[in-house]
């Protein structure tokens, strides 16, 4: 989200700085965009596709820098150096400070996992990589972006690869004489089929990757072509002697006033028809695209841009949009990691009015007299030293596991490791080697892996919740335990598009029955039963049937109760106050039994076809006649909403062997 009005650069001094006739209508346009996407992230529901506003920035971004650009390139005045000395400037000083102060909060009240996490994300944001980064971990609308202080880095990101190569293609451009709209042209509809081919078969990185985004910001480079004269070649030109770019007519001012009524329809048609269930960019993408690109080419006398986006306080926010957009979403995100869940009303609204403070701050002590300093290079040499100290405080950060040992979380320590999902590497290597596993889908544990298991625990990973406890129950008997890890541990389902994990769950139940020194099966998983779910009912007998007329003993492991809030919630952090609200870190029972009663009611009808399959119930041991409870004599049994914690694992473990040990005394 560049200025545009940049700030001194590099040229020689007898070359007069060129920069844009200032346009109020253009941060009219900044405060319109970045509105929404505060809006949207505080209160989704409010503007399901306020995420939008990141298009526009993309679009003005666009036509500021290659306007700026192609007007250098005419005088001769451009310069690879010139142009990211200008780029430090501007970015720089606001994203530093915002990192600094989320690393700073993450030292006091985040746990050594989170910090660490944190540190990743601040090394994206200082190499302007954020966008790759989250490209390989969990979508944008997931949950789990919630627990990202520096996720929106992701657009900054595409921004600065876009600006890597495209400078230097529009130089290539200017000596070879080619036409800047026609290159814009080819590259921008590449592009956008990348974008269309992509969004439904690879959502995450179409959303992410610069490949399928760039014909945003190139949307607003062919508007800058335009409007600089270079419909053709580089010969024309559309500047006055001040070194002032002028604006194309685009139209007699009939015609622009309605090409602006329709530029804030499209935005706004945008941020109503938009939401998270849609395929985006794709297709939707057009719409604020296009809409920016209409509202900037029809100029600041337009009725719209003169009589809506140029009014004093959509000024005031679009000039501290940047340092909104950077503050907006820490607050907000340190909020939710805090609560661990979604922050009160209050708390969010409170949270968006420090960022708008904090943004005017950044702007009026941080921004504006970094511009007045008298010698730029030494600002661009400072503001690179520091963004480099940075990225490497951020890799020494990750490397050192969050620093666990900082005075402000130490306190609570045993807790904080039971958050971690624990694995012995070893034994699950040893394990996938006796039985031919080549790929990662393919998992086992074996108590003993160079002997015949005995006793086969079949499930997906809330089988393995509960694999440590089994195992040093059965161990303990002489048993040899094996653990196959699947997804839905049923009979017959075919595989989802793309689910290698229900590819092999097939491989992993037929192990489990035609391995002849197997007498024993346990089944534990995540999966339930619903009435508009035959198929899985089905199946469900069918795995039943197969198993029990095999002669072997069958148990059935139900389910731990689901939480609605993260067991972290029952930490407490260092130097930061929750809400409390789920301090009693239990839900209720109630709740509870409302929330499996369908699924049991189906499951136990099933079951009782089979009257020799045993069920164990954890439920029963976690829960009570009023809560059902996360902790117990200090020690947290789940690591997150629906997955017990190694304690919780042996806890449960414990429990079953005393159920198995009552059984064996009846007569």
């Amino acid at each position: 989200m560049p200025r545009y009005q940049p700030l001194p650069d590099a040229t020689p001094a007898s070359t007069p700085a060129v920069h844009l006739a200032y346009r109020p209508d253009i941060d009219g346009m900044r405060a319109l965009a970045v509105l929404a996407v505060v809006l949207y992230h505080a209160f989704p529901s409010a503007l399901r596709g306020g995420f939008a506003g990141v298009d526009i920035f993309f679009v003005i971004s666009g036509f500021l820098i290659t306007s700026i650009l192609l007007d250098e390139l005419r005088r001769g005045s451009f310069t690879v150096a010139g142009f990211y000395a200008r780029r430090v400037q501007r970015i720089f000083p606001a994203l530093i400070l915002v990192m600094l102060a989320c690393a700073a909060f993450g030292w006091c009240a985040l746990f050594p996992d989170e910090f660490r996490m944190l540190g990743k994300h601040i090394f994206g944001g200082a190499a302007f990589v954020s966008n790759i980064f989250l490209w390989n971990e969990v979508g944008y609308f997931d949950t789990a972006a919630e627990t990202k202080p520096l996720l929106h880095l992701w657009s900054l990101a595409i921004e600065e690869q876009f600006y890597i190569f495209w400078p230097p293609l529009l130089l290539l451009a200017a000596r070879r004489r080619i036409g800047v709209v026609r290159m814009a042209l080819a590259l921008a509809v590449l592009s956008f089929a990348v974008n269309v081919a992509g969004v439904h078969r690879y959502p995450s990185a179409t959303f992410y990757s610069p490949a399928g985004r760039v014909w945003e910001l190139l949307a607003g480079a062919l508007l800058a072509g335009a409007a600089s004269g270079q419909l053709r070649l580089f010969a024309g030109t559309r500047s006055g002697p001040d070194g002032v770019v002028r604006m194309l007519d685009f139209g007699a001012p009939r015609a622009r006033n309605l090409w602006s009524v329709l530029g804030l329809a499209l935005v706004l048609l945008a941020y109503g028809l938009i939401g998270t269930g849609r395929a985006f960019p794709g297709w939707w993408a057009l719409l604020p695209v296009l809409g920016a690109v209409l509202l900037i080419a029809a100029g600041p006398q337009a009725w719209v841009n003169r009589m809506v986006l140029s009014r004093k306080p959509l000024v005031w926010v679009g000039l501290i949009s940047y340092p909104l957009y950077l503050w907006h979403w820490p607050l907000l995100s340190f909020a939710a990691i805090v609560e661990s869940g979604q922050p009160s009303a209050r708390v969010r609204a409170l949270a968006l009015l420090a960022a708008v403070l904090l943004a005017w701050l950044t702007w009026r002590l941080l921004e504006r007299p970094l511009r007045g300093w008298s010698t730029p290079r030494a600002r661009v040499l400072l503001l690179s030293l520091l963004m480099a100290a940075l990225a490497g405080g951020a890799v020494a950060l990750y490397r050192l596991d969050g620093l666990p040992a900082r005075a402000s979380i130490v306190e609570n320590a045993k807790q904080q490791q039971s958050l971690k999902v624990v694995e012995d590497v070893a034994n699950a290597a040893a394990c996938k080697q006796r039985y031919g596993f080549d790929t990662l889908y393919k998992y086992c544990l074996q108590t003993w892996p160079e002997r015949a298991p005995t006793v086969a625990l079949v499930g997906d990973s809330h089988a393995y919740h509960v694999v440590a406890g089994l195992t040093n129950y059965y161990k303990a008997r002489g048993e040899n335990l094996v653990m196959f890890g699947t997804r839905i541990p049923f009979w017959g389902i075919d595989p989802a598009s793309g689910d290698e994990y229900q590819a092999v769950t097939q491989h992993m139940l037929e192990l489990a029955l035609q391995t002849p020194s197997i007498h024993t099966v346990l089944f534990s998983t995540f999966a339930t039963q619903s009435a508009n779910n035959l198929l899985r009912q089905n199946t469900l007998r069918e795995t039943l049937r197969r198993f029990t007329a095999s002669g072997k003993t069958i148990i059935w492991l139900n389910d731990v109760p689901e939480l609605d809030f993260q067991p972290r919630a029952c930490i407490r952090r260092g130097l930061v106050a929750s809400s409390g609200t789920r301090r009693d870190c239990s839900i209720a029972r109630a709740d509870y039994d409302a929330h499996i009663a369908e699924h049991d009611k189906i499951f136990q009808a099933i079951l009782a076809e089979f009257p020799t399959v045993r069920q164990f119930h954890p439920a029963k041991y976690l829960c009570d006649a009023q809560r059902c409870h996360v902790m117990l004599d200090g020690q947290l049994l789940y690591r997150d909403t629906n997955h017990l914690s190694y304690e919780g694992d042996l806890y449960i473990g414990a429990r079953f062997a005393q159920e198995q040990a009552a059984l064996e005394k009846r007569p």
